[in-house]
């Protein structure tokens, strides 16, 4: 008799409810249906490992909405990632690697709202959700434009646009037309709004100049020596007269172009659709 009842004691948790994991399908269906596109809201919900089993109010389930945007944009990042070397020509590959770009900055985006490190208002919110999802639409516009097959794009979207979408929808930030100070919007700072009304040209930390009066002939070579400097101030690149055909890309922060002027400091580039780049890659100064 002993033997048995250590036996069943041995047996009766396994006869216990298993923890559910996900949220409850009640819940699933009431904030889902708030949405413009609650099929993949309720499928990845339905899939999304959870250990509270409940949404209590508007702004829990707004957090879980862009938290899943962001969790499949990188399922999709990856995706893309993957699709490298089955590229089969150069534009196939032009139009691939803006999408790699534009996920890698919807992933950024996506983050700045939910980091919580960083501050992030309503309307900050508004901003880099419509961000996000303008890089998705630039993404398919890509393929579109050089006439790539646009079947690879749904194994790479992962219905991210969707909810991105309902991520905005939540969101609900009305238009306010913006306030000037000076001339300037109120975000501009002022000491940069007193940089930009300066009639003499600032100090330049690099001198761009053709002739090899400056610090470098290229544009491209003073935006490289400059994602080497420290600090968090201005940067300021003084681009001496001359025409400079380059597509220039500048992916740092504080940066500053100054010229000699209107038709005297030209950039130029070439670049275009017809050319086999996409509009996205044809900027001749793209930040």
């Amino acid at each position: 008799m002993a033997l048995r009842a250590l036996v069943t004691l041995l047996f009766v948790p396994l006869f216990l409810s298993p923890t559910i994991l996900g949220y409850s399908q009640a819940d699933i269906k009431k904030w889902c249906s708030q949405t413009p596109n609650p099929e993949p809201c309720e499928y990845f919900l339905s899939h999304k490992p959870n250990y509270h089993n409940s949404i209590k109010q508007k702004s829990d389930f707004f957090t879980i909405s862009k938290q899943l945007a962001l969790e499949r944009a990188l399922k999709a990042q990856s995706n893309i990632f993957s699709l490298g070397p089955k590229c089969k020509n150069a534009r196939e590959k032009a139009a691939w690697a803006d999408c790699l770009d534009l996920y890698e900055y919807t992933h950024l985006r996506l983050n700045k709202t939910i980091d919580p490190n960083v501050k992030c208002s309503q309307t900050d919110a508004q901003t880099w959700l419509s961000t996000a999802l303008t890089n998705l639409e630039t993404c398919r516009a890509g393929f579109i434009e050089l006439g790539v097959p646009d079947n690879l794009l749904p194994l790479m979207s992962n219905n991210v646009s969707k909810l991105i979408s309902n991520a905005l929808a939540l969101n609900k930030v009305p238009y306010t037309v913006p306030s000037y100070k000076h001339g300037f919007p109120t975000w501009v700072k002022p000491g940069d709004r007193k940089l930009l009304q300066s009639s003499s040209t600032p100090k330049a930390n690099i001198v761009v100049a053709q002739d090899g009066s400056g610090n470098y002939k290229t544009i491209k070579e003073a935006i490289s020596a400059a994602s080497s400097q420290s600090g968090s101030g201005r940067f300021v690149i003084y681009v001496k007269a001359g025409t400079y055909k380059e597509n220039i890309e500048i992916k740092l922060k504080n940066v500053m172009l100054v010229g000699d002027g209107i038709g005297k400091t030209i950039v130029t580039g070439s670049k275009s659709v017809g050319g086999g780049s996409t509009t996205f890659n044809s900027a001749t100064i793209g930040k």
